[in-house]
């Protein structure tokens, strides 16, 4: 093949024509070309698509934007004009909704950001989209309009596609903390206890589960309504039993069975604020601790009622809750146990998470994801319960080092103990390979400290890898390889080593 590939021609001026009520600097603040850039009919195109978007933001969802390209004999650059007809703002007369089949009407509605006799907002539109989606209840979300009763008005039109949301789930997998586990699940994501016949359609959240393993054991029935009294007020429930036998392998020198239960109040303050208040109460039996364990270890067996309540504020502007591609989510928990609540352990837990999402090509993404925990004690308590202190190291934090391993080690078991402070910090880059499968490189870094008052003192133990993410039938599979790159307490070497982990569901 011979090519003759002609000459380069470049962007001369851009002019824009027929705005009046949109100003030029927010115009071009939109336009991804710019003056000397390499011509491209296709990017011409693009930001002419652009510039109508601010215009849809701002009612106008008639206007019409041209685009029209001349070649400059003089500077030989291509000068581009837009050419501009705003027409009419455009208002909201009725919203239809269509394809619901289960899902009560009410259920969509109150997640729309835009309501009848509404200017039509592009921006409130897609808000709408996002959260609708966010639910998790369809498959397919379109918004469409249709022309009003009157002129300049129109009616919006969403067509939904119901995914299911009750199932019944069950499998078996293996992960390097749990070792070999079994689960059943039965869960209806939209369920209505008012609705007799089927249950479904009210947005409410009801789980039966139970998961058995090698050294694990876990019951739990949980309950959430995310409307009560037409206001974005949720409650919900939870009762438990889970346990987790003697394991040193993954830090576990005594063996742990928890019976418990937890009342939640929330209230949604905007689109991102979210807030809540937690009343827990916890029947904790320690057993079976190493008979060469301290005396510190020793002294935390037997049986022990934890009252607590807590509260909770999240900050949460992620695209999208299941997969995230941008956003911020900050999330921060306050609790008091024992005191005013009764009990027999007198503490306070603080823990804080900042998660950024960053999009960046061929949909791959950027998460840098910051976590730390205070804890002290109050009253007649003096140390924070082993079950209650924080843990670093493995799958789950810091990985390339032993399960729990990184902080505080009994000196005689070089078991882990845990610490009243905990720092850690993880950077992942996620590459999909194709819709089910992702590459992953990450660092992770982090400690934690026997007293609150080292916290951030005495360094950080840190860690390089690679993984996978696959998306199987059973659940989301995760295998990581992590190289160390400091030595954990009780070890002598750096020694990389496998994170494998699956989950219950998507």
């Amino acid at each position: 093949m011979n090519i003759n590939e002609g000459k380069r021609y470049h962007i001369g001026r851009i002019k824009i024509e027929g705005n009046r009520d949109v100003s030029l600097g927010e115009i071009k603040k939109s336009m991804k070309f710019k003056e000397e850039a390499i011509f491209s009919e296709q990017v011409i195109y693009e930001d002419a698509s652009r510039i109508r978007e601010v215009y849809m933001d701002k009612g106008y969802i008639f206007s019409q934007v041209e685009p029209f390209s001349y070649f400059n004999l003089e500077t030989q650059k291509v000068d581009v004009t837009y050419k501009i007809v705003e027409n009419e703002v455009a208002y909201v007369e009725r919203i239809d909704i269509r394809g619901n089949v289960r899902t009560k009407d009410s259920v969509i509605r109150r997640e729309l950001r835009i309501y009848p006799l509404d200017k039509f907002d592009g921006r409130k539109v897609r808000k709408s989209k996002e959260r609708l989606e966010n639910l998790g209840f369809f498959e397919e979300i379109r918004f469409g309009t249709e022309p009003g009763s009157r002129p300049n008005w129109i009616d919006l039109v969403i067509d939904v596609k119901e995914a299911k949301t009750g199932y019944l789930s069950f499998g078996g997998g293996y992960s390097s903390i749990d070792e070999f586990i079994g689960f059943i699940e039965l869960r209806q994501r939209n369920f209505d206890y008012k609705n007799l016949s089927t249950f479904t359609g009210g947005g409410q959240d009801l789980s039966i589960m139970g998961s058995f393993g090698t050294v694990t054991e876990q019951y739990q029935v949980s309950f959430s309504n995310p409307w009560i009294f037409d206001q974005p007020i949720s409650f919900g429930f939870d009762g438990y039993k889970k346990g987790h036998k003697r394991e040193e392998d993954v830090g576990y020198a005594y063996e742990d069975e928890i019976k418990g239960g937890a009342l939640r109040l929330g209230k949604e303050f905007s689109d991102d604020l979210k807030g809540g208040l937690t009343y827990r109460f916890e029947r904790v039996q320690i057993s079976d601790v190493v008979s060469d364990a301290t005396q510190e270890l020793k002294d935390e067996a037997g049986k022990h009622d934890l009252s607590s309540a807590e509260a909770h504020l999240t900050f949460d502007t992620r695209n999208n809750v299941f997969v995230p591609s941008e956003g911020i989510y900050f999330f921060n928990r306050f609790g008091v146990t024992g005191g005013p609540f009764g009990g027999t352990r007198d503490f306070m837990k603080y823990f804080s998470q900042l998660s950024l999402y960053f999009p960046l090509i061929k949909k791959s993404v950027i998460e840098c994801k910051f976590r730390a925990g205070l804890a002290d004690t109050f009253s007649n308590t003096d140390k924070i319960p082993i079950y209650q202190r924080f843990f670093a190291g493995g799958a789950s934090t810091i990985r390339g080092y032993h399960e729990r391993k990184v902080g505080p080690i009994d000196q005689v078991t070089e078991d882990p103990i845990g610490g009243e402070a905990m720092f850690v910090v993880n950077l992942e880059y996620t590459y999909p390979l194709m819709d089910f499968i992702k590459v992953a490189s990450f660092f992770d870094s982090g400690n934690v400290w026997e007293d609150y008052d080292d916290f951030l003192n005495g360094g950080l133990k840190s860690s390089v890898g690679l993984g996978l993410r696959v998306k199987t039938p059973i659940g989301p599979v995760s295998v990581d390889y992590g190289w160390p790159l400091n030595t954990e307490p009780g070890e002598e070497g750096k020694e990389g080593r496998f994170h494998f982990s699956v989950s219950k569901g998507f």
